[in-house]
């Protein structure tokens, strides 16, 4: 009996020490899209020499499928191409008023101009506009104000969000709209009880945001505990609907439908707390004076886009995203001359983001871009253009920067499988999901590629975790041992 176990510990041993089965690209394609769940699936997979700039393998190439935040990528590319990786977004804070005997008297204006990094705890090395803006009152020997911060948010027009984005989808903290003032993330931690009748006995937003409401229309219910809630824009105010059978607390983040008053509240509260000025809230100090009499405070500098893009592809940041579409759209529409922002800002930025694919020798004929981030489920594209756009980028870079290096590694984005196989650092690549939608694209090798692929899977009929896991298989049959 020991002899026969120790024959096979060692006959084991010598399999392990075997290479896996090699297939080739278009067998691992194939061993992949046969699998059972994706029977009734749409499914479109791509695999593309980068040497050649050819296909090598694939499946459905020219069919277009919902893309969830493999978009990110496409707005990504563009933003690099158009705004070059030293791009800064600014935001300017002016003094409205006059300064008499250290004392300034008048409005501390902050414009907006659509940065989505102002106040982000994603970017906690930044420069922060609070602090900034403390730092140059003293610096200009200014002991006293007497006025208000004032919030200029007209940059951007109404509506913030995108108007195909899913109602349910907005007061999440995926869901957050872009506003030419956007701050901490445009999020809200919000924590309120619910009594069983469904009726709110106690709520407070965290950090503070002047004028927003919690409102409860819950129903009391026999033996449901089930709250949804809504961004009423108008109000404003989280707006609870469902059902409720008993007293119970709740505590989660949701989108900040506006976050303007967020920051006039922290530069408030942050003049309030400082022992070396004097802060007088006057609601009669002039909301309008003469260009002779403003002059700059600050000049805020958000990271540079390459950090920015690294940021928002490592954790699928939607706000991110669509804030690069729209400042796409608006550097499109100033450069025409123009001014007022308008309502279809998104749809310019769309047309500039495919007018410079096209450019490059992209077509973009299967790609139907609807924002910047994926959200809307009528962003769709074709494997086929993912494969032209990553083997296009592959071979462009932008002062050193190329899109390969902003992307994270498969790691364990991409099921067991994979996780667990040295591959998955050597595999970059952006994941999309949402609803029957599991999707990536990427890279291989990480650091000097040879591969692009796109995998776009709609409508399957397993897990998440399993469609994961079988798209970590498909990857590790495609590149092991190359």
């Amino acid at each position: 009996m020991i002899k026969r176990r120790t024959l096979l510990s060692t006959l084991l041993a010598l399999i392990a020490t075997l290479p896996l089965m090699a297939y080739t690209a278009q067998e691992a394609v194939d061993l992949f899209v046969s699998h059972s769940s994706l029977r009734y699936a749409a499914v479109g997979v791509t695999v593309v020499d980068l040497d050649s700039a050819k296909a090598i393998a694939g499946f459905r190439q020219d069919q277009a499928n919902i893309t969830a935040s493999t978009m990110k990528t496409v707005v990504s590319s563009a933003a690099l191409g158009l705004m070059g990786p030293h791009f800064l977004f600014e935001t300017p804070v002016y003094l409205d008023g006059e300064v008499v005997d250290a004392c300034f008297k008048g409005n501390i204006v902050i414009r907006g101009l659509g940065d989505p990094t102002l106040g982000s705890v994603y970017l906690p090395n930044q420069a922060n506009i609070v602090d900034e803006i403390i730092a140059a009152l003293q610096a200009r020997g200014i002991t006293r104000v007497e006025g208000m911060v004032i919030a200029d948010d007209t940059y951007y027009g109404y509506p913030y969000y995108h108007n195909e984005w899913e109602v349910e989808d907005l007061a999440y903290d995926y869901g957050t709209a872009v506003h030419a003032l956007n701050f901490h993330d445009n999020l809200m931690t919000v924590s309120f009880t619910l009594d069983s009748r469904g009726r709110l006995t106690q709520s407070s937003i965290k950090p503070s945001v002047p004028g927003v409401k919690v409102i409860s229309r819950c129903r009391s219910h026999r033996n449901r505990n089930n709250v949804t809630p809504y961004l009423d824009y108008s109000v404003p105010a989280l707006v609870l609907t469902g059902n409720s059978s008993s007293t119970k607390s709740y505590r989660d983040t949701y989108a900040n439908p506006t976050p303007a008053p967020m920051l006039v509240d922290s530069v408030e509260r942050a003049l309030l707390r400082s022992s070396e000025i004097r802060y007088d809230y006057y609601a009669t100090a002039r909301d309008e004076v003469s260009q002779a009499e403003r002059s700059l405070l600050v000049l805020h500098k958000s990271p540079e886009l390459t950090e920015i893009i690294t940021s928002l592809l490592d954790r699928s940041d939607n706000m991110f995203a669509h804030a690069l579409l729209r400042a796409i759209g608006a550097r499109e529409w100033e450069l025409k001359g123009q001014e007022n922002m308008p309502s279809d800002l998104d749809a310019i930025g769309v047309e500039a983001v495919k007018h410079w694919l096209e450019l490059q020798g992209v077509n973009t004929e299967p790609l139907f871009m609807r924002d910047g981030s994926g959200l809307a489920r009528a962003n769709k594209a074709s494997v086929n253009f993912f494969g032209d756009m990553l083997t296009m980028m592959a071979h462009r870079s932008f002062d050193g920067v190329r899109l390969c290096d902003l992307m994270p590694t498969a790691s364990d984005r991409v099921g067991e499988t994979l996780k667990n196989n040295p591959l998955s650092e050597r595999i970059v690549l952006k994941s999309g999901s949402m609803r029957h939608v599991q999707c990536f694209v990427g890279y291989y090798p990480a650091d000097n590629p040879h591969y692009a692929f796109a995998v776009l899977v709609n409508n399957f009929t397993c897990s998440r975790a399993s469609i994961k896991d079988q798209i970590g298989t498909f990857l590790c049959n495609l590149f092991e041992g190359k």
